[in-house]
């Protein structure tokens, strides 16, 4: 049932991990290595997502801008998971846009290929709509403790989270 790790597309992505062997070599052709930098656009609201990213190292922001130009931070996404999920669901474009909060590396993919490997796999689908379930209840406990816990209660929770996505 696992994938075996060789190569630099196989490193510390435990949802790829997560992936039966057949799987992953569907995907494995069109993995990309790619350094994400402090700051670094992987998507912005509204907009085509062109790829979605699989982080190894490093954490990404998902941030919903207000109309006046306010944003806040609404979920992250690290080695657990995938950035640009809205493809999963077939959905091209997102209300929200994702930076890259603590710089590290990860492998990117064209979103039409995922897309077309994911529609021909049920195993695929249900590990990606297994991680959308759980990454909808982290957005909702996120909402729920940025409503009731103090500011310092807050960052620690922010700081604990990053720190389980860090190798080291």
């Amino acid at each position: 049932m696992t994938r075996q790790q060789s190569g630099p597309s196989a490193k510390q992505n435990r949802l790829l991990a997560l992936l039966r062997s057949a799987d992953y070599a569907r995907l494995r052709p069109y993995l990309e290595p790619v350094a994400l930098e402090y700051r670094q656009s992987l998507y912005r609201a509204n907009k085509p997502i062109e790829a979605v990213y699989f982080i190894e190292s490093g954490v990404g922001s998902l941030v919903n801008t207000m109309t006046d130009g306010r944003a806040a931070e609404v979920g992250t996404v690290g080695n657990e998971g995938i950035v640009g999920l809205p493809i999963v669901f077939g959905d091209e474009r997102a209300p929200t846009s994702v930076y890259i909060q603590v710089p590290g590396e990860g492998v990117k993919l064209p979103a039409k290929a995922f897309l077309r490997e994911l529609s021909q796999s049920p195993t695929m689908q249900a590990v990606f709509l297994r991680y959308a379930h759980a990454f909808f209840n982290q957005v909702a406990q996120s909402a729920a403790c940025n409503h009731f816990h103090t500011l310092q209660q807050r960052c620690c929770r922010w700081l604990l989270m990053t720190q389980d996505r860090m190798p080291g």
